[in-house]
């Protein structure tokens, strides 16, 4: 910053200049945050159109304001920051499509299969006992003589 930081900024800003100004690039680099955040975050897109189209409205900028522009003139600033905003761009350009797509749809997939399995694992609990279950104290033994005859006793009709 030569000057200081109250004349770059006045220089930068006030007297913008698309020929010699930078501020320009700061300002795509908001436009393609607030259209991803919007895209990603508050509508929920899971699709790659988004970040496609800031991509391609970031590349064109770019480059237009490279051969427009005299930045080159500028020193090694004016070759770094146009070339890292471009790279910048492709860079999560790619992290979007081969990194969070894919992992978001893995973890709904996940989310999901975890939710079914819950709904159905609700069903198959057993409820309260009904009158047509009972429960065997532990003395007696299930399908015992004693029980056969108790049982057969039971049955028979009184006179």
């Amino acid at each position: 910053v030569k000057g200081g930081i109250e004349t770059t900024l006045e220089k930068e800003v006030l007297q913008y200049d698309y020929t010699s100004s930078y501020f320009d690039i700061f300002l795509l680099a908001v436009f393609r945050f607030k259209v991803l955040i919007l895209a990603y975050a508050m509508c929920r897109l899971r699709h790659w159109w988004a970040i496609a189209f800031t991509t391609a409205v970031t590349s064109a900028f770019l480059l237009a304001k490279v051969i427009i522009s005299q930045l080159f003139s500028q020193g090694a600033f004016g070759y770094v920051l146009p070339i890292i905003s471009f790279i910048l761009a492709w860079i999560e350009t790619w992290f979007l499509d081969f990194k969070v797509l894919p992992q978001e749809a893995e973890e709904e997939s996940r989310f999901l299969i975890a939710q079914d399995a819950s709904e159905r694992a609700a069903l198959l609990h057993p409820g309260v006992l009904s009158d047509g279950q009972f429960y065997s104290p532990p003395e007696s033994v299930a399908g015992s003589d004693e029980d056969s005859e108790e049982k057969q006793d039971s049955e028979k009709p009184v006179v």
